[in-house]
């Protein structure tokens, strides 16, 4: 044979080789699937010996669970571990449990924790449920409820019948800033870690949003999950469907935006015109209220939305002002919330009262005006006052209540 030819076919040969390794590769997690354990461990086994990280995994896997192999966690390891290395994330989260049951002392359970985080990064479902209990219960980690409620809620948006951290978490036990923050820190990680948008059901959010009148529960959790991973290409359609003012369920894609945080804050110009619209039905105000509340926690536009809407709006409107100005920290929002304990309405003066005292410290410009409320001696306007001094606890607060006392 010429030496031309010769060439020819070894380079064909050499360039034929990746397609003959994965078909091998593919035939042999086929037939793992359909549990022909067998012809799984014939058309992997040369694979991982050549450093395949799928196939190492799933050798390792085999000897792991004894499917067609005798159980043998120690030579596992040996292949799990490599595969790990190289991201595969089944094989870190099952490098992790391999640890953990080799390694029962604390240095085995903290190396166990970053795997379970390296496969959690990766979308990893039972990774991150794993690192949800790991934190609620402090097995390798210290106790920490807000990162047992992030990593539940994480799993919830991959798969929302497998962990609701509502019901998982005991929130009672957090603080609201606590709580706020690990549900930021949900948002924060589907955003950094999108999901694959190839999926058909990503591609047209208006149809996920018309499923949800005829949806059970399991299925309005999986579109809520899925329109929330989509981010900001299922606002518009989320915003046209409020915009109808007969879609019936304006709380639930409140809701999203809501669980989305500030990254939705696209959305906040369209749902203060939808606020300022006279046509508005009034159910749906305290609903987009609470999702603008919740998207522009940072927004001066928002403040000073809530702001007007406190001296000008409704009397329906007034008091979910009056609550939702406690989130913003500015001496603009106090003195708005000062001003209303002036308010006509009793309803608005009490929850301003409930608020500056939920606020503490920083209700200081309040002082004055909260003062002057304690002049009603008697009443359950006064004795909150006098509780939301003590709360602020600055000098000027100190010096209103012993004068007060005193009278």
């Amino acid at each position: 044979m010429p030496t031309t030819a010769i060439l020819l076919s070894v380079v064909l040969f050499l360039c034929s080789m990746p397609q003959i390794a994965e078909a091998g590769l593919d035939t042999g997690i086929s037939a793992f699937e359909k549990g022909d354990y067998q012809t799984a461990h014939q058309e992997l086994r040369p694979l991982a010996e050549n450093g395949d990280p799928k196939a190492q995994y799933y050798i390792g896997l085999m000897l792991y669970s004894g499917k067609g192999v005798t159980p043998d966690a120690v030579e596992a390891l040996n292949w799990i571990k490599p595969a790990a290395e190289k991201g595969i994330a089944d094989a870190q989260y099952i490098y992790a449990l391999l640890l953990e049951g080799a390694h029962t002392g604390p240095v085995g359970k903290a190396e166990a924790i970053q795997w379970l985080t390296l496969a959690s990064d990766q979308g990893h479902v039972d990774a991150q449920m794993k690192l949800a209990d790991r934190h609620l219960r402090g097995d390798g980690v210290r106790i920490d409820l807000a990162q047992a409620y992030m990593w539940c809620g994480v799993a919830h948006v991959h798969d929302p019948v497998r962990c609701n951290p509502q019901a998982y978490v005991p929130t009672y036990q957090m603080t609201p800033e606590a709580l706020r923050e690990a549900k930021r820190n949900v948002q924060q990680w589907v955003t950094k870690h999108p999901i694959n948008s190839s999926h058909p059901s990503f591609k047209n959010p208006g149809k996920l949003i018309a499923e949800v009148s005829r949806a059970d529960f399991k299925r309005r959790e999986e579109i809520k999950a899925s329109l929330i991973r989509m981010g900001n290409a299922s606002t518009p359609a989320m915003l046209e469907a409020i915009q109808t003012r007969t879609f019936t369920h304006t709380k639930f894609l409140t809701d999203v935006l809501c669980e989305r945080g500030t990254e939705a804050a696209s959305a906040i110009p369209e749902l203060i015109r939808f606020l300022n619209a006279p046509n508005i039905l009034q159910p749906n105000n305290s609903h987009l209220l609470s999702s603008l509340a919740c998207i522009g926690k940072t927004s001066p536009e928002v403040q000073s939305f809530l702001i007007s809407l406190l001296k000008e709006g409704s009397d329906a409107m007034r008091p979910w002002a009056v609550m939702l100005l406690e989130q913003f920290d500015s001496k603009e929002a106090v003195l708005a919330l000062a001003d209303a304990l002036d308010d006509s309405r009793r309803t608005v003066r009490e929850t301003a009262v409930r608020v500056l005292l939920n606020m503490g410290p920083k209700a200081a410009p309040a002082v004055p005006a909260l003062a002057k409320l304690m002049d009603q001696k008697g009443t359950y306007i006064a004795s909150a006052a006098e509780d939301a001094l003590a709360a602020i606890g600055t000098p000027e607060a100190i010096g209103e209540l012993k004068k007060h006392r005193v009278e």
